[in-house]
């Protein structure tokens, strides 16, 4: 009999040409030898030659497991020339769409050969399977690495997000985060971003710097918002390697005779600062807003984190290296007569030969006999003592290796209104302000003395009676009036009742960094503080840059 097509049916055919159907079932038949067999049309493959005893053929006629369905049929394998004949896929039932892919009947099984886990795209791929296309290509493998808090030439010169964002680290940086060299000096995020202004827009600057009254004194002018472009930059002094820094501060008072600095770094400045065989400090250069500061690494620690790892830096002036460790303990003296600039510049000597360091003497000079003065000590420490003789202090150079010398007291604070200020600052620049109210004993005359071959001075302060006296000073070095009356003033001016104000405000262009010795007049609406500037600091964060003065002023 002929054979039946079906499409999940199997049909099996019984001896004497008896036919039966089932949907699952499987019938044994029995042939005569020699006979032939086909399966159905859906299969496409014809019935091979087979021995005899491979015909039978049995099966129980239950019901199979669906797994059955995916049997092949019991008939051993085809021959060879079968094996390229496959069958064409047929539709899938609803189970076998739920079961054989997981995007269901939207797509077919994959071939195997179409199949396999991804993998590192090669360099083809790299410019050309990403979904930005043409506008980028993904940096290298060994560029990759974890965001860091960005540093201020990134923050201001790379991007217009400012101190929002963030770059790779600073040895593996990819190629996009490389600033142009105009960007970099210009330090303004939104150059590269911005366009020309329209002919006739523009600027206008006041020419020839900040306003100045008639006396010389620079105005701070009144206004709603004050703008500045801060720009602090660290550098070895040696060869202008940059040191990519995250915060820095810096303070100088009258009573220090150099800055105190201290600073957090990347951890790839690690190598810049580390002190040479011989153990010298390494020099480095700050700039705070063109201005530049000649400094010492003294100290610096490792800080490690989980996310980073930060050095922090301690250290001084350049005049540091004027002190111990750095500098012998000598002994110090005068064997002939010296003023007291000569003195100073004999100090800084060895044998006669200098060591490079220079004082800018603004005392009033004296002379000094031969054999009046011996000290031992480091260099700085016997040139406090000759300066402190006449009631002045040192103040170092911001660069040069130079020494000020300058009068605690340029005039008596009674007589500060004859002065001219060096800078007016209105209370709208001013953000913070602090007030610290000291009261000393309210002396009008002192006694200045010198030793053995020095001179005694009575100091008066005019218009009073003199009937309140202070104590008595004494000093080897107090051979001359000048000497004697510059002492005095120092000790009368440090009396009374006394307002130290403490100012915090930017570092505009006009002021720069106010040193301590300036003399400022504060103006508060109606009322106005005249004082000398006692210590000064800054703090720097990018990008913000702030600095604080403390003011000392004598109320009426």
């Amino acid at each position: 009999m002929s054979a039946q097509p079906a499409t999940a049916v199997i049909l099996a055919y019984g001896p004497q040409g008896a036919q039966q159907a089932a949907t699952a079932v499987l019938l044994s038949y029995s042939p005569p030898p020699g006979a032939a067999r086909r399966v159905a049309a859906t299969f496409g493959a014809p019935w091979g030659q087979s021995t005899p005893r491979a015909l039978e053929a049995r099966g129980a006629a239950n019901h199979p497991d669906p797994l059955d369905t995916e049997a092949r049929a019991p008939w051993g394998e085809g021959a060879p020339q079968h094996s390229d004949a496959r069958a064409a896929w047929a539709p899938p039932s609803t189970l076998d769409r739920e079961r054989s892919a997981p995007w269901q009947q939207f797509a077919r099984r994959l071939q195997p050969q179409a199949t396999g886990p991804w993998g590192i795209a090669s360099k083809q791929d790299a410019t050309g399977a990403y979904p930005w296309g043409e506008f980028a290509g993904r940096p290298a493998l060994t560029a990759s690495s974890e965001w860091l808090r960005a540093l201020v030439e990134d923050q201001q010169a790379t991007g217009p997000w400012g101190e929002f964002a963030s770059r790779p680290a600073l040895l593996v940086r990819p190629v996009w985060a490389i600033a142009r060299h105009a960007d970099a000096e210009r330090w303004i995020p939104w150059t590269r971003f911005s366009r020309t202004l329209q002919p006739g827009w523009g600027v206008v600057t006041p020419p020839g710097g900040p306003p100045i009254d008639e006396h010389g004194t620079v105005l701070v002018p009144v206004r709603r918002v004050y703008m500045t472009t801060n720009n602090l930059t660290l550098m070895r002094a040696s060869d202008g390697a940059s040191i990519p820094a995250y915060s820095i501060g810096m303070s100088l008072d009258a009573d220090s005779w150099t800055w105190s600095w201290q600073a957090t770094l990347h951890a790839a400045a690690l190598p810049l600062i580390q002190p040479g065989p011989g153990g010298d400090p390494v020099d480095v250069l700050a700039t705070v807003n063109g201005t530049p500061y000649r400094l010492c690494v003294e100290q610096y620690a490792r800080q490690r984190s989980f996310e980073s790892t930060r050095i922090s830096v301690r250290g001084r002036g350049r005049a540091a290296i004027l002190d111990a460790p750095y500098a012998p303990t000598l002994n110090h003296g005068n064997t002939e007569p010296r003023t007291a600039e000569q003195l100073m510049a004999d100090v800084l000597t060895i044998n006669g030969v200098g060591i490079g360091w220079d004082v800018d003497f603004a005392l009033t000079d004296w002379l000094i006999p031969g054999n009046v003065w011996t000290h031992q000590g480091s260099y700085i420490s016997a040139i406090l003592e000759i300066a402190a003789a006449a009631g002045g202090y040192v103040q170092p150079h911001d660069t040069a290796a130079t020494l000020r010398i300058l009068p605690r007291y340029p005039a008596a604070p009674w007589a500060w209104g004859d002065l001219t200020p060096h800078f007016e600052l209105p209370s709208a620049v001013v953000s913070v302000e602090g007030i610290d109210w000291r009261r000393k004993a309210a002396y009008n005359r002192v006694h200045v003395s010198g030793t053995s071959a020095g001179v005694l001075g009575e100091v008066t302060r005019g218009g009073t009676a003199g009937d309140v006296v202070a104590p008595m000073v004494t000093d080897a070095l107090i051979t001359h009036a000048d000497a004697a009356r510059q002492r005095g003033l120092a000790v009368l001016g440090d009396t009374g009742t006394q307002a130290h104000i403490s100012l915090r405000l930017p570092v505009l262009d006009e002021t720069g960094v106010i040193p301590p010795g300036a003399l400022v007049r504060y103006v508060d609406g109606a009322t106005t503080h005249l004082g000398l500037v006692r210590a000064t600091s800054l703090e720097w964060g990018a990008p913000k840059l702030r600095q604080t003065l403390t003011v000392e002023t004598h109320p009426a």
